[in-house]
């Protein structure tokens, strides 16, 4: 993006290296002066051939063409203190009025050489030339001063443009270090919790625990595979909850059923990695390991109005209260909403709805696609 925006004026930033349309511009603004010329001349009814007329405008024009890549060098490396304006009105106004007599020398000069070579009945001298060209002072001064007001308006807008850019690059890799972190927070939170559980079975069936340790550990390749990713398919992620859902179900045995329904049609969009397992965890903690009887939890994935929809219930006790701003939220629910603004602004969304009084929490997730 930043080249592609220095790219954009590159005959302005290199002028010397693009003088071939700096006069090619000139010429086309002298041949069209030319040609109104003639078109005044047609109109009084006055005989003059269009050469005639266009090679003094295209000859006038062409010497700003020349000079042109010099005025913009000095408008952008002199004075060497561009940020004070009062230095600049002491350098360019003199600069002006000396480039403005060269130029009228030059164009004097070259008038009268053309006109010898065209051998011109009524020809001016190079004085009387050089002394009407002063005549008309204003003009070429004027020029110039536009050249530089219009040079400074380029680099002004450039360092605008690189300004803006430095920012939303910096914006940029200071949302990508937080949802970093964000995703490393996880890591721990489920590991803590699932050794925690692996040390509670040891005394209970070691084979069970063993199992467990077996799951862990593809779990944590599977998440390590993926660091630094933020975002990853819904079938990686599915894959991954699986995995997670298998040590659970260890844990809890018959008193965890899981349910999974997903739209295969968009098992290659992507999601957040690791969005669903800090969501699903506390549908586990809250939802089912502190009731007696049979905890559900149901897992759904499907696309609706340009949205991934993602869906986590289970069959608990459900919110305290139906506001969510009344809701004390762990570093689950935190982590997710946190992660959800970061990549996706306003459009990724996480909302808790209870099902009934006592018939568990719904947590839907809205991915846009």
């Amino acid at each position: 993006m930043k080249k592609e925006s220095l790219l954009q004026l590159k005959f302005i930033a290199t002028p010397f290296k693009y003088w071939w349309l700096y006069i090619c511009f000139f010429v086309v603004v002298g041949f069209f002066l030319g040609l109104n010329n003639k078109l005044y001349f047609s109109y009084i009814e006055k005989e003059v051939s269009l050469f005639e007329l266009m090679w003094p405008e295209v000859l006038d024009w062409s010497i700003w063409g020349f000079f042109c890549p010099f005025i913009i060098v000095l408008a952008r490396k002199y004075p060497k203190n561009s940020s004070d304006w009062l230095s600049k009105v002491k350098f360019h106004v003199p600069m002006g009025i000396m480039i403005s007599f060269l130029y009228s020398a030059i164009y004097a000069c070259l008038r009268y050489a053309i006109g010898v070579v065209l051998e011109e009945e009524h020809m001016w001298s190079v004085s009387r030339n050089f002394m009407h060209r002063l005549y008309y002072f204003q003009v070429p001064f004027i020029l110039y001063c536009s050249i530089v007001g219009i040079t400074y308006a380029v680099s002004y807008y450039q360092q605008f443009k690189d300004e803006a850019l430095k920012t939303a690059e910096i914006q940029q890799k200071l949302a990508q270090a937080e949802l970093l972190v964000l995703k490393k927070q996880l890591h721990p939170h489920f590991l803590f919790n699932t050794l925690h559980a692996i040390s509670a079975l040891m005394h209970k069936d070691i084979d069970a625990a063993d199992k467990m340790i077996s799951r862990l550990s593809h779990l944590l390749r599977a998440t390590l595979e993926n660091t630094g990713v933020q975002e990853v398919t819904l079938k990686q992620e599915m894959e991954i909850l699986k995995i997670y859902l298998e040590i659970e179900q260890i844990r809890f045995q018959d008193r965890l059923q899981v349910s999974i329904q997903v739209d295969p049609e968009i098992y290659d969009k992507k999601v957040p990695n690791l969005i669903l397992q800090p969501i699903v965890e506390n549908a586990i903690r809250y939802g089912v390991a502190s009731f007696m009887k049979q905890g559900k939890i149901t897992v759904a994935a499907n696309q609706i109005n340009g949205h991934i929809e993602l869906k986590v219930s289970d069959n608990g006790k459900g919110m305290p209260s139906t506001q969510e701003d009344d809701i004390k939220e762990g570093i689950g629910l935190k982590n997710t909403r946190m992660r959800l603004r970061q990549l996706y602004g306003e459009k990724g969304k996480l909302i808790l709805n209870n099902l009934g009084q006592n018939q568990g929490l719904e947590v839907k997730i809205l991915i846009p696609v």
